[in-house]
C-alpha cells in the first residue's frame, strides 16, 4: 500500500477526506477501503511525521484526522498536539488498542475523541457524519 498520498486520487472529486496515521498497514488499509468514496478521500500516513508531510501538501483540511497512539518516532499524542495546532476546523481522533480511554491524558488533549481498538466502523460513520455536519454549518 502506498504510505501516502499527498494529491487527490480522484481530482474531480469533491474536498471532503480523511487522514490515517497508523503504522499497522491492515488498518490503513480496513480504514481506506471502508471509506474511500466519489465524494470522500481517504489518506493513509504510516507514521506522524508521514501525515504531517501530508497536511504541508494538501489545500484543504482533512473532515478527520484519526491517529493511533502507540507508533514509532511520534506517538500519536504529540501528533494529536501538532494537528491542534495546525488544524482549525478538523476533528481529531485517537485511537488504540492498549488504552481503555483517554481519563489519564494530560489535560490538553482530554477533548480529543478516543475510540479504543476494536471499533465498530459505524462508530466512525458517526464521527465522519458528525464532521461533514459541522463543515456545512461553517459554510
Amino acid at each position: 500500500m502506498n504510505s501516502t498520498n499527498t494529491e487527490p486520487t480522484n481530482p474531480g472529486a469533491a474536498s471532503d477526506w480523511l487522514l490515517v496515521v497508523d503504522d499497522d498497514d491492515l488498518i490503513g488499509l480496513l480504514l481506506v477501503n471502508a471509506f474511500s468514496s466519489d465524494s470522500l478521500e481517504v489518506v493513509f500516513a504510516r507514521n506522524g511525521h508521514e501525515a504531517l508531510r501530508v497536511l504541508d501538501h494538501r489545500r484543504t483540511e482533512p473532515l478527520l484526522a484519526i491517529t493511533d497512539v502507540l507508533m514509532p518516532a511520534m506517538d500519536g499524542l504529540t501528533l494529536a498536539r501538532e494537528l491542534c495546532a495546525r488544524l482549525q476546523h478538523s476533528k481529531i481522533v485517537v485511537m488504540s488498542g492498549h488504552l481503555s480511554d483517554a481519563s489519564s491524558w494530560p489535560a490538553d488533549l482530554r477533548e480529543i475523541t478516543f475510540l479504543k481498538k476494536p471499533f465498530r466502523l459505524a462508530a466512525l460513520d458517526a464521527l465522519v457524519a458528525a464532521a461533514r455536519a459541522g463543515a456545512r454549518d461553517r459554510s
